[in-house]
């Protein structure tokens, strides 16, 4: 993997799944403002790993995905915990049996998101449905972090 010692990452705590979620709020308090909207997916891209509910075999996976209006969003979350809430409160487990999730660290989560964008997926939507903030699947790259920047 490629390791960007430069860039910041946020760990995979409930910390940084609630200041996702205060960054979300944001961007819902003032829609029609671009800034929130920056801000959040900047900190969700600076999360170390991504985590996604298997959809697919051990071997094969697939995220678990949702029907848009948009079109189909990958469902990307900030912590186990969150993907374990919606995964229950989705009916995808009834909490008793193991589910699987699939840890993709960054860069390469995005990278994945990007290719499934080439079957079809649109977006990708954070902690769904807590959060549910999406972005198009074409935003995806400008949010790869340039380890020669020093913003």
């Amino acid at each position: 993997m490629n390791d960007q010692p430069d860039a910041p990452r946020l760990p995979d705590t409930s910390a940084a799944s609630v200041e996702i979620e205060r960054l979300s709020s944001e961007c819902r308090a003032a829609p029609e403002e671009i800034e929130p909207q920056v801000r959040l997916w900047k900190a969700i891209a600076a999360l170390e790993q991504w985590f996604f509910i298997n959809r697919g075999a051990d071997d094969n996976p697939r995220p678990y995905a949702i029907a848009a209006e948009a079109g189909i969003m990958v469902c990307i979350y900030s912590s186990p915990e969150r993907a374990s809430e919606a995964a229950l409160g989705a009916g995808l487990t009834s909490g008793d049996e193991p589910m699987s999730l699939v840890r993709v660290p960054m860069p390469a989560a995005l990278d994945w998101v990007v290719a499934l964008g080439e079957r079809g997926v649109v977006g990708v939507t954070i902690d769904h449905p807590r959060v549910g903030a999406w972005t198009p699947v074409a935003n995806l790259p400008r949010l790869r972090q340039d380890p020669t920047s020093s913003s």
